[in-house]
């Protein structure tokens, strides 16, 4: 095993990138963060081809995608554990932390950035979250500039179109009620501890509810149609629950 501190290569807003963040946290992993811009010359760097963030450098390798990292992580330290030892309940949890990787994730920061595009200034303070002052606002107006040269990019690579977008939405709502007949009533999706599907629900549905345990300083929650009709949905008092209870302090140096 490398003495080297592991490196988390992030985009500090995303949701993905969350999810391998709390995994570092929650393991009481030291490691240190590299913040990023989209759109930046490091950015498109490490997203070349189909590579993607976040990315963490770990005993000598570079890992890319926030399950396999989950996956790096409980092997080079299982406790506290992530995956559940009972076998059944590990398949259920990985097959949930698949299905929110899949049926969440990327819709969620579809009609997020398609909520953004309409108010560009807030979406750009939200891009810049966790860059020191003048960088961020050098960055800004780099990205007012080149922005639709990103949005046709992002557009390519995530599909971000008016019919998509509508998929996505209906998608939410359905991850939503996933959350609820899978944990039943109970307080976790699996078993009765918190698993990587817990982990995997709420970080990839944080915009749904901008939670204050959030580690980097958010602009003030937007007012996002598309929310309204959820508003009372049981599931987003879950996820506040489980990022209140479960979020932990940061093992970043």
């Amino acid at each position: 095993m490398s003495d080297a501190l592991p490196v988390l290569w992030q985009y500090s807003f995303s949701n993905y990138n969350e999810k391998a963040r709390w995994a570092l946290d929650f393991k009481g992993v030291a490691h240190r963060r590299r913040s990023v811009m989209p759109g930046g010359v490091r950015s498109l760097w490490l997203s070349r081809g189909d590579r993607t963030l976040p990315a963490v450098d770990l005993d000598g390798r570079r890992i890319v995608d926030s399950t396999a990292i989950i996956a790096a992580l409980e092997d080079r330290k299982p406790d506290p554990p992530l995956y559940p030892a009972d076998p059944d309940e590990r398949r259920r949890a990985l097959e949930l932390e698949e299905y929110f990787d899949e049926h969440a994730g990327h819709d969620m920061r579809r009609v997020g950035f398609w909520e953004l595009r309409e108010n560009l200034g807030y979406g750009l303070d939200f891009m810049t979250t966790d860059q020191p002052r003048i960088r961020a606002s050098i960055a800004r107006a780099r990205l007012r500039l080149a922005f639709p040269v990103v949005w046709r990019y992002m557009n390519r690579r995530y599909d971000f179109t008016e019919a998509a977008v509508t998929r996505s939405r209906e998608t939410l709502v359905a991850a939503l009620d996933r959350i609820e007949v899978a944990r039943d009533g109970g307080d976790y999706l699996v078993g009765e501890s918190f698993t990587v599907a817990d982990l995997s629900a709420a970080a990839l549905l944080y915009p749904m509810v901008w939670p204050p345990e959030f580690p980097y300083a958010l602009p003030e929650a937007p007012r996002w149609e598309f929310l309204e009709p959820m508003r009372d949905h049981p599931a987003l008092d879950w996820i506040r629950e489980i990022w209140r209870r479960h979020r932990g302090t940061s093992a970043a140096v």
